[in-house]
């Protein structure tokens, strides 16, 4: 699979490129840890005015959204998270070249990453995700930015009342994801089919420009953990996995398939056409 690194020209360099916005990303995000709401770029100067609120765009891609979100709000510091290096890059070029100053980008190769390394207890007061990764098939699961250990997880950096939002092209993810938010102990403040019509003045992301140009809508929610919250060691996992399961019961008539899973649904159409041809009973998608 190609990468964002891959597809730059030969004499590419990350290190250089990074070198050159490396006010705005921050190469030691840990020393940071209690004292975001200071952040300033250059990383070395602390801001003598707190922010009013610290908000994190995890998996925050070329960091349109980072940016656009920081320029309506100059009271908050928005961090953008993203394992891509090339993506940060472009983040923080973005934010220089719009005289941004309270976005400030954090690359980390790591899926796993502990937020909890760099972030504080109730340090942050959002954690955005947009449009993230859906990782369809059931054993890449845990890698969901929504799933049930990494929502646990989130609690310990979230302030009281803090909030987790999701941004989706992705019903499957969605729905999926409300389940794990109610393992998690996570009250639902808004879940809805059109995000885009619920906050139409809400800044766009490049990667939501491209999918809704292809006929896709925004699902997403909004939600908080309740306090105090469940015991680790009593949540089981009762949801399906796969996100096959969270497919309508009529793939035939699907106006848009979710970024991620049209060779599954290519394929379950192929069988059920299959099967009507050999006049058999009609095939339905296993819950799995």
């Amino acid at each position: 699979m190609r990468t964002a690194r891959s597809r730059m020209p030969k004499d590419f360099s990350l290190e250089d490129r990074l070198a050159a916005c490396a006010d705005v990303v921050e190469s030691n995000p840990a020393s940071w840890s209690g004292s975001w709401r200071f952040w300033a770029p250059g990383g070395s100067a602390r801001r003598a005015i707190p922010y009013d609120r610290v908000c994190l765009d995890l998996g925050c891609g070329k960091g349109e959204y980072t940016v656009a979100c920081a320029q309506t709000n100059p009271d908050v510091l928005f961090v953008g998270l993203d394992i891509e290096g090339v993506c940060v890059m472009r983040g923080a070029e973005r934010a220089l070249a719009e005289g941004v100053s309270n976005a400030v980008f954090v690359f980390d190769e790591d899926p796993d990453l502990d937020l909890s390394a760099l972030f504080a207890p109730g340090e942050l007061d959002a954690i955005l995700l947009n449009f993230s990764t859906p990782f369809p098939k059931k054993k890449k699961a845990p890698l969901r930015l929504t799933y049930v250990d990494r929502l646990m997880a989130y609690r310990a950096v979230l302030v009281e009342g803090g909030m987790v939002r999701l941004r989706t092209d992705s019903q499957p993810l969605r729905d999926f994801s409300l389940t794990q938010l109610e393992l998690a102990g996570y009250d639902v403040r808004w879940s809805t089919d059109d995000v885009r019509a619920m906050f139409p003045d809400e800044p766009w992301s490049g990667y939501e420009n491209k999918l809704v140009a292809q006929g896709a809508t925004v699902y997403g929610f909004e939600a908080v953990p309740r306090t105090p919250g469940p015991d680790p060691a009593s949540i089981v996992q009762t949801a399906p996995l796969s996100l096959v399961s969270y497919l309508p019961e009529d793939i035939e008539h699907l106006d848009y398939v979710p970024h991620g899973m049209q060779g599954c649904v290519e394929n379950m159409r192929g069988r059920r056409a299959n099967r009507r041809a050999k006049g058999l009973p009609e095939w339905t998608r296993p819950i799995i």
